[in-house]
């Protein structure tokens, strides 16, 4: 294989590493709005943080250096498509953190994570939490990248 193939293989595997643990995050989101059970919030909570852990963040900067060294190799960084690859997930990257992280975590402190549980709070915030906005804006941004990085359009 090439050197260039060969990066952008890691940067392919990366990335796929990356949505298979955001996958397991994903599921739990939608798992979560039938549970009315302090403990079995925690422990799909508990399932969340471990499969988004240091390996995934590790995966991720492979990807990342993976894929800022392909876009060398292949001489990209002129065109606006790499730009506006990185720029959409550095959005919705940073949108995850005040859509999905942030009300996650007080679900999971209403069931008593880190505070003495109430279990009705609990229910209310599970109610109020709607995983599909943030499911589809992920994933529509996953497909965005890809079709720029295989179609490099401009």
């Amino acid at each position: 294989m090439e050197p260039y193939g060969a990066v952008v293989f890691v940067h392919a595997t990366a990335t796929l590493l990356f949505f298979v643990a955001h996958g397991v995050s994903m599921a739990v989101s939608f798992a979560l709005k039938r549970e009315t059970e302090p403990a079995r919030v925690r422990a799909l909570l508990d399932l969340s943080r471990f499969s988004l852990g240091v390996p995934t963040l590790v995966v991720l900067l492979i990807g990342l250096a993976a894929g800022i060294a392909a876009g060398f190799m292949g001489e990209h960084w002129g065109r606006i498509w790499i730009w506006a690859s990185l720029i959409l997930l550095v959005v919705v990257g940073g949108a995850m953190t005040p859509l999905a992280t942030i009300r996650l975590k007080a679900i999971g402190e209403a069931a008593g994570a880190t505070q003495p549980e109430d279990a009705g709070e609990m229910r209310r915030l599970i109610g109020a939490w709607n995983p599909l906005p943030v499911a589809a804006m992920g994933l529509a941004a996953f497909v965005v990248i890809l079709w720029l990085m295989m179609e490099k359009p401009f």
